[in-house]
């Protein structure tokens, strides 16, 4: 049986193969360097919120011991007024509301309030981000296994086309040597032919002279008689 032809040349699986590695290892680096990015913008944008909720709650304590320093010194200061001093009811209780209302209770709850609703607004975005990262990992994990399957698919698709491509070949070579078997024969039994003609041609006039001999012989013994 024949082999295929030499000026036929196939594609070799490993260098096919080669490339759909480095084309994977591509996209992995991507990936990567998209995910790397994506981080460090996060780990930058807690960064800055977290130095402006330092820089919030540092404002808040500085104006806190302010009013608390306003609070426990001016009452001290107006005691040894008093005591140099004379002032009516009327002033002291003037003086008394005044310092009452250096406090604003109201005002620290709601800074507090937006500090922690800011906070909890941050948690919740940090919370759809992460799950949002999540999901497009398994969404990019799950791409990339269908794209690594369908690699290994159309490999072994590729592998079968070679192969019925060397059957097709060796196939080919098969009809080719019958068919020069069958010219052969064809020959063979042309001459075959030709040669049982001259036999017979030959056999015919072998058999004529031998007719002719027998008829002289016959007529030798009438001649005889």
């Amino acid at each position: 049986m024949g082999t295929p032809a030499s000026g036929r040349k196939r594609t070799p699986v490993k260098d096919r193969f080669s490339a759909e590695d480095e084309a994977l290892s591509n996209i992995a680096r991507e990936a990567e360097a998209r995910l790397a990015a994506k981080r460090a913008a996060r780990a930058e944008a807690r960064d800055i919120r977290m130095r402006e909720l330092e820089r919030q709650q540092k404002e808040l304590d500085e104006k806190s011991d302010k009013q608390y320093a306003e609070n426990y010194t001016r009452p001290s200061s107006r005691n040894s007024a008093s005591a140099t001093t004379p002032l009516s009811g009327n002033s002291s209780r003037r003086g008394s509301g005044d310092t009452s209302s250096l406090i604003d209770p109201d005002t620290s709850l709601s800074e507090l309030r937006d500090i922690y609703d800011l906070k909890d607004q941050i948690q919740d975005v940090e919370g759809r981000y992460m799950q949002g990262l999540k999901e497009l990992k398994e969404s990019l994990s799950e791409v990339e296994e269908k794209y690594k399957k369908a690699m290994v698919s159309n490999a072994q698709l590729d592998n079968e086309k070679n192969n019925l491509i060397y059957q097709v070949d060796t196939l080919k070579d098969v009809i080719e040597e019958q068919e020069e078997q069958m010219a052969e024969f064809y020959r063979e039994n042309e001459e075959k032919s030709k040669e049982l003609e001259r036999q017979k041609h030959m056999c015919s006039v072998l058999q004529h002279k031998m007719e002719e001999l027998k008829e002289g012989l016959r007529q030798r013994d009438e001649l005889i008689e």
